[in-house]
């Protein structure tokens, strides 16, 4: 069979075009030859993802971002189509999450499986979802810190300013009182020098002091201590005597008679004093003349 020039020039040209859309695919990672499922989510913001980024599960690459549009015409939230070419089924609440590939920012999208027992069908609008990005996190983490050190900032400030001020006030006393201040250091080096001057002589008494207290601990305080040993043996004997009646305090104490007798003899005594003040010439027998009166007085009666 005999092919024309243009026939194989055709042929030519159309394989061409196959090899260069399947290269083209290849190169993006898609798969002309597999069977694909597509799905989509909404977000408000995709935060620079684009079309032919890879769809992962534990970051096993799975599929691939398809189409990026928004919902409605020019506004509102973005419907993100990708398609899964892996035979893979997830259930219907599975979270498609745009996340962080790398540290510059790049963005992927991630199925994190939910827990309903329903498989999602081809078509199906999953539950979108936004990780937290590396930028952000550190940008919270920063701001606490930030806010701590303008605290620390401004108190550092503040207790400069009054170190400030406390030294420009204690020049200006040291100023002010700058004679004083100079008199004084002067005395003090005086009194430093006739101390020095007289350290042996306060060696001396300081050497005399220590000798006199161990002579006293020495000999005082055990003679001191046998005193007080033999005071309070004769102590203890006259407590046994008096607890045992012996004495007139022990009778006094113990013996219930003699204590009646004393107190009867003091009441006699007080009734004794009592007739004396009332009536003291009983008693007592005064003359102006002494024993001649009483001598003529005594005549006369006879």
């Amino acid at each position: 069979m005999k092919y024309t020039k243009e026939l194989v020039i055709g042929i030519t040209a159309v394989a061409t075009i196959i090899c260069f859309v399947w290269g083209y695919n290849f190169l993006k990672g898609k798969n002309v030859f597999t069977k694909k499922r597509d799905y989509y989510a909404f977000y408000e913001h995709v935060h620079g993802l684009q079309v032919g980024q890879p769809v992962t599960i534990n970051g096993f690459k799975i599929g691939q971002v398809t189409e990026i549009n928004f919902s409605k015409s020019n506004y509102g939230p973005l419907l993100v189509g990708f398609h899964i070419s892996k035979p893979i089924d997830f259930s219907k609440d599975t979270k498609v999450e745009i996340y962080d590939m790398d540290i510059m920012g790049a963005k992927g999208l991630q199925l994190k499986p939910g827990v309903l027992k329903m498989y999602a069908s081809p078509g199906d609008t999953l539950i979108g979802d936004i990780q937290i990005s590396l930028t952000e996190q550190v940008t919270k983490q920063f701001v606490p810190i930030k806010d701590g050190t303008e605290r620390l900032i401004n108190v550092l400030d503040s207790t400069l300013r009054s170190i400030t001020i406390l030294t420009e006030k204690a020049s200006h006393l040291i100023d002010v009182n700058h004679e004083s201040i100079t008199s004084a250091t002067g005395n003090i080096d005086t009194l430093s020098q006739t101390f020095n001057a007289q350290r042996k002589h306060f060696e001396d008494i300081v050497n005399n002091i220590k000798s006199f207290s161990e002579e006293l601990v020495e000999s005082e305080i055990d003679q001191t201590i046998l005193q007080v040993d033999e005071t309070m043996s004769s102590l203890d004997l006259v407590l046994k005597d008096v607890n045992s009646g012996n004495g007139s305090l022990g009778k006094f104490i113990k013996d219930g008679d003699f204590y009646m007798e004393m107190n009867e003899s003091i009441s006699q005594l007080e009734l004794l004093l009592k007739d004396m003040r009332e009536n003291p010439k009983r008693y007592v027998h005064f003359s102006l003349f002494g024993r001649k009166g009483s001598e003529s007085s005594k005549d006369s009666i006879k």
